[in-house]
Parts: structure tokens; C-alpha cells; sequence
């Protein structure tokens, strides 16, 4: 059987495109990604990196890999979606992760995530779906309770392991519970599986965590 193919994440933070002048194009475009601010030097390289975050229709029901990215960068009107890709990855602004791996665990132990949005509750006419988004608008992610209790608790921990572990422990106290539920390393590998339905829509963003931050300071 063919290994799976990695799944794509952004890593940082968008703080926006910086115009030298007014109603000038963009120079450049900002990322906040642990303690620095790295650019991104062109639309096509904004675009993609923006993609990476995935599609809010398809996330949850396709992974989003380099296959799919570079389709949607395409389709988008990038030139060569794969080489901007792979400069992308070289400057550690996207990561290529494979749950369930060896270099799944150390991207957990080194990353953390940092959630944004605010919580709209079990929605009224999906019981067993809790909306993420803004009060007053249509939830922009409609998740089951336990991506959403990832997006809620998951920013209090140091790294994505440790949320992981911690969001088992909280399962594990539940009278009933799925014995997955209770499993950090199968918990890490839901929350993989999930995250771009949170990504697409800006719900959460990854981030280093501070160890790593502190230590490239």
C-alpha cells in the first residue's frame, strides 16, 4: 500500500500586505510566526502560503496535501504553485506532516496552536455541531464537540502534544468515553486530521512553540 501522502500546513500568522504608498499594489505581505516577522515577497507566494490554510468546503472530507494545493494555486492562477511551495517549506513557513509518523510527533512537540474566533455553542438546528465565527453571523466552522473542544482548550497548552495529552486526560474523566478519546496519540492524530477545518477559516493559526520561539530569538 502507497504511503499517504503528507498533509499541508501554514505555519504563522497573517498580519496583512504592507503598501509602500497609497493605493499602490502590495510590496510585501507579513507573517508573525513565533518572535519574527518573515515576509512574503510576492502575490504568488502570499496565494500560496494563503491556500495552505485549505478550502472551508473540502476540509474535513479531502486532506489537504501538495497534490491539492498546488491544483487550487493553479486553478488560482499560480505559474508554478510547487516550486513557490517548496521555497515556502524551506523557510519553515509550511509544513509537510504525516499523522501517526515519527516527524509527526516532533512537529506536534515543537508547534503550538493559538485559536481565534469566538465560540457560538451547539447550534440550534445541528445537535451535536458547535459553531465557531462571529456573534450575530452564520458560524463559519461547524464542528463535532471534540474539534471544538480542541479550539477552545488546545492555546492553553505549550504544544500540540501536550494538548493532546491533556485533552485525553479531560476525556478519560468522562463517566462515558471512547476508548480513542482517552488516547493522546490518537487524539494528536484527530486533531491532524482536523485542523484545516479550523485553518480554512481562520479559527486558529500554528504557531512555534515558546521553547522553539525563545530558542531562534
Amino acid at each position: 500500500m502507497a504511503a499517504a501522502e503528507p498533509l499541508v500546513f501554514p505555519l504563522g500568522h497573517a498580519m496583512g500586505p504592507f503598501h509602500q504608498q497609497r493605493d499602490a499594489p502590495p510590496a510585501y505581505w507579513v507573517v508573525r510566526l513565533g518572535w519574527d516577522s518573515p515576509l512574503l515577497p510576492d502575490r504568488a507566494t502570499a496565494d500560496v502560503w494563503a491556500l495552505a490554510h485549505g478550502h472551508p468546503e473540502t476540509a474535513g472530507r479531502t486532506p489537504w496535501t501538495r497534490t491539492e494545493l498546488c491544483r487550487a494555486a493553479s486553478a488560482a492562477g499560480v505559474s508554478d504553485p510547487d516550486a513557490v511551495l517548496g521555497g515556502l517549506l524551506e523557510r519553515g513557513l509550511v509544513a509537510e506532516v504525516t499523522p501517526g509518523t515519527d516527524d509527526a510527533a516532533t512537529f506536534a512537540g515543537t508547534h503550538r496552536v493559538q485559536s481565534l474566533l469566538l465560540g457560538l455553542g451547539e447550534l440550534p438546528d445541528r445537535p451535536g455541531v458547535d459553531g465557531i465565527g462571529l456573534l450575530g453571523m452564520p458560524a463559519l466552522a461547524q464542528v463535532p464537540l471534540g474539534t471544538y473542544e480542541f479550539w477552545q482548550w488546545g492555546h492553553l497548552w505549550p504544544t500540540l502534544t501536550e494538548a493532546a495529552a491533556g485533552l485525553a486526560e479531560m476525556a478519560a474523566q468522562a463517566p462515558e468515553h471512547a476508548p480513542e478519546e482517552a488516547d493522546p496519540v490518537q487524539v494528536l492524530d484527530r486533531v491532524l486530521h482536523e485542523l484545516h477545518r479550523l485553518l480554512s477559516v481562520h479559527a486558529v493559526y500554528l504557531d512555534r512553540s515558546l521553547a522553539v520561539a525563545d530558542a531562534q530569538r
